[in-house]
C-alpha cells in the first residue's frame, strides 16, 4: 500500500506535450523557425519598412478608435512588469489545471523566448524610429508563447483528439500573438515583419520546451519509490 501511495503523485504528472498535439506542435515549432529566421536575413540592417509592412500597417491604420484600451492592455503585457504576470498568470492556470510539468514549461518557454528576441535584435540590427531595434517583436513572441501553453493545457484538459486538439492549438496561438501583433503595429513600435518574426520565435521555443519536461517527468516517474 505505501508503495501504491508513493507512486500516486508520479502517475498525476500530466506531460506538457501530450500525445494527441505532439506531432503538430513540433511541425509548428518548424515553422516557427523559417518565420523567424527568413525575415531576419531579409531584413537584416534595415531601417525603412517593406512594401507588406506599408500595406499592412495602412490596413492597421484604419482600425476603429474603439480599438485603443485593447492596444493598451496588450502592449503593457510586452512590458517588464506585465510579462512577470503574463508568466506567472499561465502558469498558474497550468498549476491550477494540475499540469505542474506544463508550469514549469510555461515559466521557462515564456523567459527563452524573451532571452531569444532580445539577443537576436543587436544581431539583425535593423532599426525603427531612427534607433530602435525592432526585430523581432519581443512583445509579440512573448505572447505567443503564453498563449500556445494555454493552446496545449486546453487541449489536454478537454481530451481532444489530434484533429480537434490542434485547431484549438493554432486557435488560441494565433489569436494571443495576432492580438499583440496588432497592438505593437497599430503603436508603430515595431514593423509588421517584425511581429512575423516575433510571432515565429514563440513558435519555435515553446514546443521544445515541453518536449524537455516531458523528458524530466518520464525519469521522475521511472525513478523507483522511496521506501
Amino acid at each position: 500500500m505505501a508503495s501504491q501511495d508513493a507512486a500516486l503523485p508520479r502517475a498525476a504528472m500530466r506531460p506538457a506535450l501530450v500525445p494527441a498535439v505532439r506531432g503538430p506542435a513540433v511541425v509548428l515549432a518548424a515553422v516557427g523557425a523559417v518565420l523567424w529566421i527568413v525575415p531576419a536575413v531579409l531584413f537584416a540592417g534595415d531601417t525603412g519598412p517593406s512594401r507588406l509592412d506599408v500595406r499592412v500597417q495602412n490596413l492597421v491604420g484604419d482600425s476603429p478608435a474603439g480599438a485603443w484600451n485593447l492596444v493598451r492592455a496588450m502592449d503593457w503585457l510586452g512590458e517588464p512588469a506585465g510579462r512577470v504576470v503574463l508568466v506567472l498568470a499561465t502558469a498558474a492556470l497550468c498549476l491550477i489545471a494540475g499540469r505542474q510539468a506544463l508550469a514549469v514549461a510555461a515559466v521557462l518557454g515564456i523567459v527563452t523566448t524573451s532571452v531569444l528576441t532580445t539577443a537576436l535584435k543587436p544581431l539583425v540590427n535593423r532599426r525603427i524610429h531612427d534607433d530602435f531595434l525592432s526585430y523581432p517583436s519581443g512583445h509579440v513572441a512573448a505572447a505567443t508563447a503564453a498563449a500556445m501553453v494555454i493552446g496545449l493545457l486546453l487541449a489536454d484538459l478537454l481530451r481532444t483528439g489530434r484533429i480537434a486538439g490542434t485547431a484549438i492549438l493554432l486557435a488560441v496561438t494565433i489569436i494571443g500573438g495576432g492580438l499583440s501583433a496588432f497592438a505593437q503595429i497599430h503603436l508603430t513600435a515595431h514593423y509588421p515583419t517584425d511581429t512575423l518574426g516575433g510571432f515565429g520565435c514563440g513558435l519555435f521555443v515553446i514546443p521544445p520546451t515541453a518536449l524537455v519536461m516531458n523528458r524530466l517527468a518520464r525519469r521522475r516517474a521511472d525513478r523507483p519509490a522511496s521506501k
